[in-house]
């Protein structure tokens, strides 16, 4: 159980870094949240301080269609007339209930944008009516969004921006519950501090209480069903991209001969291979045209970040190098390494051919949609040049 409960917190954590990578950097604004909330629960809510935790963790997955990262959408009137940023705290919670143990999370998640006056969304609820979780995540989530501001603010000058709220975006004492906890040694310092931010994230974890994995399916199905999907939202041409690669994979794995467990291995690593990928601007994915060549250097980066998430998860390792090596060519002339022939691992190769099948059979911006005949055409052409060709070989008579 310990090691189901490890897999389960660095999963997580994995999945809100993915969310929170903004173009070349990492904002981390998911960790400092859940950082915040998790101290705050030590104060007033004790036995639910795993669970809110989590919720810091994962409250804005919701938003990740966003063509920017949600910090970045600052004028709260912005958030009643965009629908995304509007049904985000709902569909956020809806996502989360996906993962069984988390539905007290999901709770709390679905209120952190009610407010104490009522003027919050997305139900108007007010006063004590509002989730207590979902009451703590509003406060550490504002304090997040004044620790942006330039230059920084000092203790004093955040004491000040948040006082300016109390009363209306939240209640007196979570206002003092926050001040009291600031106040605490340099714990300010430290939380304004993102490289003490990132460090501090896996001390939190290694030091919770477990939480109840008795729910989940199995070690890794329900929760990489949910990374899959959220991959996937971030654009609406890539819906199901992740789920069809990795059933490609397995495919392709059995067809050519690995066993079972090797071949369900692969189709994990199809299930994350695009993690990175939410970290490219979505005017850069959705671009009809010809990518210019700084375009091309940011998208050349997604395998990088994908196994940077999943090099977090200690049980995940093995798949780094298969799920960040999608993009290697065979003849060497892929990314982000260069890597030729026999030098790419074979999973990647075979995921190579997996990713580009579903990629030239699905609708995307950039080029015309092919139907399986032709895309097997275009596989055979580059077999030995973009694809292995014991693989191209083996795809073109057993995928569909």
């Amino acid at each position: 159980m310990e090691d189901k409960s490890r897999f389960f917190s660095e999963l997580i954590s994995a999945l809100s870094l993915m969310m929170d990578l903004d173009e070349n950097r990492k904002l981390f604004h998911a960790w400092r949240v859940a950082i915040l909330a998790e101290r705050l629960a030590q104060k007033i809510l004790p036995e639910y301080r795993t669970q809110i935790f989590y919720a810091g963790l994962l409250h804005d997955i919701g938003a990740i269609s966003l063509p920017e990262h949600v910090v970045h959408y600052t004028d709260i009137k912005e958030h009643f007339t965009n629908q995304i940023l509007f049904k985000h705290p709902e569909k956020s919670a809806h996502i989360v209930r996906q993962i069984s143990p988390l539905f007290i999370a999901a709770d709390m998640i679905m209120d952190h944008h009610e407010q104490w006056d009522g003027s919050g969304y997305p139900r108007g609820l007010a006063g004590n009516n509002i989730n207590l979780g979902g009451q703590i995540l509003r406060i550490a989530d504002t304090f997040d969004i004044l620790a942006r501001v330039k230059p920084p603010l000092s203790l004093n000058g955040m004491k000040t921006s948040l006082a300016a709220r109390r009363g209306t975006e939240f209640s007196d004492l979570i206002y003092e519950l926050m001040v009291t906890t600031l106040e605490e040694g340099d714990f300010f310092n430290e939380i304004m501090d993102e490289k003490a931010v990132a460090d501090k994230i896996f001390t939190i974890i290694n030091g919770l209480p477990s939480i109840d994995l008795n729910s989940c399916r199995t070690d890794t199905e329900e929760i990489i069903m949910v990374f899959a999907k959220v991959i996937d939202a971030k654009h609406s041409y890539t819906a199901g991209h992740s789920e069809r690669v990795a059933e490609y994979t397995y495919m392709l794995a059995k067809a050519l001969g690995l066993p079972e467990a090797e071949a369900q291995r692969l189709k994990v690593a199809g299930y994350l291979h695009d993690a990175g990928k939410v970290a490219v601007p979505r005017y850069i994915l959705d671009k009809p045209g010809p990518l210019t060549i700084d375009e091309f250097k940011l998208m050349k980066r997604h395998p990088v970040y994908t196994m940077e998430i999943l090099s977090m998860v200690n049980s995940l390792k093995d798949l780094v190098v298969i799920s960040g090596g999608h993009h290697e060519r065979y003849d060497g002339a892929g990314y982000p390494d260069g890597l030729s022939g026999e030098a790419i691992p074979f999973g990647a190769r075979i995921m190579a051919v997996a990713d580009a099948y579903d990629a030239m059979t699905s609708r995307r911006p950039y080029q015309k949609q092919r139907n399986s005949i032709e895309t097997k055409e275009v596989i055979e052409k580059n077999s030995g040049s973009q694809f292995d060709p014991r693989v191209a070989k083996v795809a073109i008579k057993v995928l569909p």
